[in-house]
């Protein structure tokens, strides 16, 4: 009985802090500007509908700008063309990544780590790199379309302002993603994916979408992207009198960004070539990403792990690091 109510007031206190720090991020919100084209957000939900599991990730040519030594790794910075550059604005066309990789006792392994919601630049990744090269596995960290580096003219910060824009960018994201994993393996390394909540969904189609085993490790996330846009805190971050607009009322444009959503789903393709070499990090008390959600992808991937944090959403980005490091030593530790 303790053990139960301790939990309650666990998950209430967790709960409590995503919802008002959600609240508290105030300011402008994401689609400012609406639905966007409607007739291209179709065409990309299509795209997504369409998808074919069994085509290969692209090849890509990797362009070295400059590069650093430090005291743990050699770091390189380079860009390549987006295999999905067609679905993007001119200026985000260019992908670009940091490489890092360890100088001492290097393991092979090298892990690609995609940014979460609204994650411009490397900062935020940067602290997991360290951890990962004092366990001599290297790191590349990609900037995402409409993020950073890549922002579109007109877009203020990460605030994506239209939902085509956000179709478009996780879309490319998967598809870059994918082919980097394909660039990694063919330069010699291990690859590994990994990243946490918008990060940890594309990085569970980019693991599914390979067609060779690669140690993937989604934090915070979950199978289906319907639940986590339209039915939890995220939704609160929303302009959902601008996307009212286009059709009505806010009725009509939840049911429409809802059906947009239906493809977005990890369940639409097979399980990754070697699901023991995955392991799904869960927030317990998450309160953007449904525990039903996390568990239905672990169902979904045979043989893979799920762990559970004992933190919220929010919480769990700023307290989970050493969870999600383990959990990514682990999952190489599990290669073929």
């Amino acid at each position: 009985m303790i053990r139960a109510l301790g939990r309650r007031v666990r998950a209430t206190a967790h709960g409590v802090t995503d919802e008002l720090l959600t609240r508290a991020m105030g300011g402008p919100k994401l689609y400012a500007d609406g639905f966007g084209s409607l007739e291209e957000l179709d065409a990309l939900v299509e795209t997504v509908r369409s998808y074919d599991a069994s085509e290969p990730p692209a090849r890509i040519t990797m362009q070295w700008e400059r590069s650093w030594t430090s005291s743990r790794a050699t770091v390189r910075v380079g860009t390549f063309k987006s295999p999905a550059a067609s679905m993007l604005p001119l200026q985000t066309r260019r992908a670009s990544v940091e490489f890092h990789e360890p100088l001492r006792d290097a393991t092979g392994q090298v892990c690609l780590l995609l940014a979460a919601t609204g994650e411009e630049g490397y900062p935020l990744r940067r602290r997991l790199v360290g951890d990962l090269l004092s366990e001599g596995i290297g790191a590349v960290l990609l900037e995402n379309p409409f993020y950073g580096s890549r922002r579109p003219q007109g877009q203020r910060f990460s605030l994506l302002r239209t939902v085509r824009d956000q179709f478009a960018m996780n879309t490319a994201t998967v598809d870059e993603a994918r082919a980097l994993l394909r660039w990694i393996r063919d330069e010699g390394f291990v690859p590994g994916a990994s990243g946490y909540s918008q990060g940890g969904m594309m990085t569970s189609f980019g693991a599914a979408l390979c067609d060779f085993p690669v140690a993937a490790v989604p934090c915070a996330s979950g199978l289906r992207a319907a639940p986590i846009f339209t039915e939890n805190a995220l939704q609160r971050r929303f302009d959902w009198d601008a996307l009212a607009r286009a059709f009505g009322s806010e009725t009509a444009a939840r049911r429409h960004f809802a059906e947009c959503l239906e493809p977005v789903d990890v369940g639409r393709f097979p399980p990754p070539v070697h699901p023991a070499s995955a392991i799904l990090v869960g927030a317990r008390y998450d309160g953007y990403i449904p525990e039903d959600e996390v568990e239905a992808l672990h169902q979904h991937w045979p043989g893979s792990e799920l762990r559970w944090v004992e933190t919220g959403h929010l919480t769990g980005a700023l307290l989970g690091k050493r969870a999600h490091l383990r959990a990514i030593v682990d999952a190489f530790g599990r290669m073929p």
